[in-house]
């Protein structure tokens, strides 16, 4: 083997964590990695020897190598090696064209590690079990009529239970959010929950991806020869498609100011008309729109239309972002952790460890950034448990907030800058004491610092706050 292959192979050997130990056809050694000395306990390289000197200096108390020379098969079997450990050792011959034996290659696996894996896996699910038994005990998790979005958030709940009511008139909303907090499934549930979906469609419209060349056309239609390259039939545009439906204009901010007085127009008069066109058409539909930008201010600005704004401005709805309501991580968490391991026909949990980084992180991608990482963690976990060091860096570091003890921060006598998050985390240490010390249960305790049990039992461990007196006002 050449110099280059060499390293290449001893590199490629020592990135598996089961021990791999290869003989030649004889029974001598040539090669092994790390992990077998490791798991064995062996304190040398034995590469160059033959597995009968092991066998003879104790240093393995069987030889599944062996079996497979004389019985030239696969052979598996339970072998102790002098670290203490027990592990089940696999040989797999390997033959040439001709049939000749070439070498034995086993894979040397930790049983005890397989062991300890077993049993985080098992307290891993008894904690995602508990975590649900919470959840579902303290409150509903949903609206009724919602059933598509997990929510606990008193904010959304509110949020959730209109929209039945909304749904059912014709009058034009407005929701406004961060990217990500879910616009589109809000504005799809109203159409949903409107007459309009029996007899028409929901047409999503992204003002912000399509060409402001194009928009026009696409929204209203064109009729045939309205302009160079234009089909000769012409196009129905997709203000047509949601006739008697429900049209939903994404990112309504970033429209024209020209297109702007089209579509005031079709809100004032209730018809269209295509760009070549000459009599208007007909048309009734309900009209969601939804931004990120601060409207109000544009208007200011002279970049909205103020008339359109309050066309558009009947219902507003404000969606909040992940961060302001944390209770909802868990929910989420979990109802994407279930959707994607039935889409990928996994079995895992998260510990709790790893949950509490999840909540602490401040999710600037909202809930489409929870989605995505729930399900990169599903794809690419490689046991049955999520584990802290399995998150991605950035949330993993929101985790580090250090805590500032037994420290009261308003009888400094210097009046020293702290950090921000410790004087976050001494004074949230402050109000959970002193509620813990007011109330003699842990209802009423996490009633007054308006967040429920299970946050607060948290809260406790992580600060180390009283957790034997937190647990004894349980009873």
């Amino acid at each position: 083997m050449s110099g280059n292959m060499g390293i290449t192979f001893r590199a490629m050997i020592n990135s598996i964590s089961d021990g791999i130990y290869i003989c030649d056809y004889e029974g001598y050694c040539i090669a092994h990695n790390d992990a077998f000395l490791r798991i064995t306990g062996i304190p040398m390289d034995v590469t160059g020897r033959h597995v009968s000197t092991l066998l003879d200096d104790h240093l393995i108390s069987d030889s599944v190598t062996i079996e497979v020379i004389n019985s030239r098969q696969r052979v598996s079997k339970v072998i102790s090696y002098p670290s203490g450990c027990e592990a089940l050792v696999t040989g797999n011959p390997s033959f040439d064209e001709e049939g000749n034996l070439i070498n034995v290659v086993c894979e040397v696996r930790d049983l005890s590690e397989l062991s300890t894996l077993k049993n985080e896996l098992k307290c891993s699910k008894q904690l995602n079990k508990r975590y649900r038994e919470i959840l579902i005990n303290y409150g509903p998790t949903m609206s009724n009529a919602s059933r598509k979005i997990t929510a606990r958030d008193p904010k959304m709940q509110n949020i959730l239970d209109a929209l039945p009511r909304i749904g059912d008139s014709d009058a034009t909303v407005l929701i406004y959010g961060e990217s990500g907090v879910g616009k589109g499934l809000i504005a799809s549930l109203l159409h949903e929950h409107s007459s309009r979906s029996a007899n028409g469609k929901f047409i999503k419209v992204d003002c912000s991806a399509i060409p402001p060349s194009l928009i026009e056309s696409e929204l209203f239609g064109y009729e045939g020869g309205a302009f160079t390259g234009a089909r000769r039939e012409g196009k129905v545009g997709l203000l047509d498609q949601a006739n008697h439906g429900t049209a939903f204009l994404d990112e309504i901010g970033e429209l024209p100011l020209l297109l702007q007085v089209k579509l005031l127009s079709v809100l004032q008069d209730h018809k269209i008309q295509r760009v070549g066109g000459t009599t208007p058409l007909t048309m009734d539909i309900r009209f969601v729109c939804a931004t990120n930008r601060d409207l109000e201010k544009m208007v200011e600005e002279g970049t909205f239309r103020k008339d359109l704004f309050y066309r558009l401005n009947v219902i507003p709805i404000a969606i909040p972002p992940l961060r302001e309501r944390k209770e909802d991580i868990f929910m989420l968490t979990l109802s994407f952790l279930d959707k994607f391991c039935l889409k990928y026909q996994r079995s895992l949990s998260f510990i709790s460890e790893a949950m509490d980084c999840l909540y602490e992180y401040s999710w600037p991608g909202n809930v489409r950034e929870l989605e995505n990482v729930v399900e990169r963690l599903v794809v690419l976990s490689q046991t049955g448990i999520i584990e802290k060091a399995d998150l991605p860096e950035k949330i993993r570091r929101a985790n580090q907030v250090i805590v500032l003890q037994h420290t009261d921060i308003s009888s400094q006598k210097d009046r020293k800058i702290i950090p921000l998050k410790a004087a976050v985390a001494a004074t949230e240490r402050q109000s959970i004491e002193r509620a813990l010390r007011q109330n003699e249960q842990l209802g009423p305790a996490a009633q007054a610092l308006s967040i429920d049990i299970s946050t607060l039992l948290r809260k406790c461990k992580k600060l180390g706050i009283m957790r034997g007196s937190a647990s004894a006002k349980m009873r």
